[in-house]
């Protein structure tokens, strides 16, 4: 197991070497990513953010981390090949439907037709999230991502795109792992503590290498919003305006076709805050593993269910 484990280690440390040999990065503007444990606001900042018109962010991915991790085996490929293994992996995810699309066919034919010393990573999965923006009709060079799922692969996102910024979004654990269980993502409470505390340590690690990572608590977000999105959009250089609290974009795709994201094209509330104190007993708390109960100290949630 120890073979194993150190080969792996290995392999991801050359793919981030290989990742980090692309072309240097244009002058444009960097992508922002939205990470974190999922039932922490993310489907929201993207509504407010995609409501300023000036950046496009597509429903979750999924794959994208993983797609960045394996490119670099796929070297020895034509670049045809590769753009068909690149789709491939997008439309294969059962959450595919959400992009509001067939296929990726016609993506396929534009990537194949970028000039041969444009053809990396990076251009690519540009050239993809402009995309999936025109065929929601949004035109815009800016883009990002919320997916959770990309807390598995941070190191890799950051080396090929070393002047990305980050958006951790950080939420009480206790209101994450009810409605983790309320939405049906998560078989149970401790399942869904994991999944918090695995995401947020994840994070925690990353914050730590010095890259453009800000912390944002969901309870702030949603109790003073006016504030707090004016900071994010000055932090992420897009202009605000408060009307872009209750204005809505056009389809989001997960948000129309998903019942857990409902509540997202209602007005901002701090309803959902906190309400972990009404629906939990303390033997449900109890129950909850220790190591969530050191993340929720790390992160100044104070364990007050007396």
């Amino acid at each position: 197991m120890q073979m194993k484990s150190r080969r792996k280690r290995l392999m991801i440390a050359a793919s981030l070497a290989t990742l980090r040999l692309q072309r240097p990065l244009s002058n444009a503007t960097p992508p922002i990513f939205i990470i974190g444990s999922g039932r922490s606001g993310n489907t929201l900042v993207r509504r407010v953010l995609m409501a300023s018109g000036a950046i496009y962010i597509p429903p979750e991915t999924y794959v994208l981390g993983e797609v960045i991790e394996i490119w670099p085996r796929t070297a020895v490929l034509p670049w045809r090949e590769r753009i068909w293994l690149f789709c491939a992996y997008f439309e294969k995810h059962p959450e595919f439907s959400t992009f509001n699309l067939v296929n990726l066919n016609k993506f396929a034919a534009q990537a194949a037709a970028l000039p041969r010393n444009d053809r990396n990573l990076r251009n690519l999965i540009n050239a993809f999230y402009r995309f999936l923006g025109n065929a929601q009709g949004i035109s815009t060079d800016r883009w990002g991502d919320k997916t959770p799922y990309n807390t598995h692969h941070l190191p890799a996102i950051a080396a090929l795109y070393p002047n990305a910024k980050f958006l951790w979004l950080v939420r009480d654990g206790r209101d994450v792992a009810l409605s983790y269980v309320e939405a049906d993502l998560y078989p149970s409470l401790a399942t869904a503590a994991d999944r918090w505390t695995n995401a947020n340590a994840a994070c925690m690690a990353f914050a730590k290498r010095g890259l453009d990572v800000r912390q944002q608590t969901y309870e702030n977000l949603v109790s003073r919003p006016e504030k707090e999105f004016a900071e994010i959009f000055a932090w992420a250089d897009l202009a605000f305006t408060p009307d872009m609290l209750t204005a809505l974009p056009g389809p989001m795709g997960d948000v129309e076709q998903r019942r857990h994201h409902e509540k997202v094209r209602k007005p901002i509330s701090a309803a959902s805050a906190g309400r972990w104190r009404d629906q939990l007993g303390q033997a449900d708390l109890s129950a909850l593993p220790k190591d969530f109960w050191q993340m929720m100290r790390a992160l100044n949630y104070k364990n007050d269910d007396t």
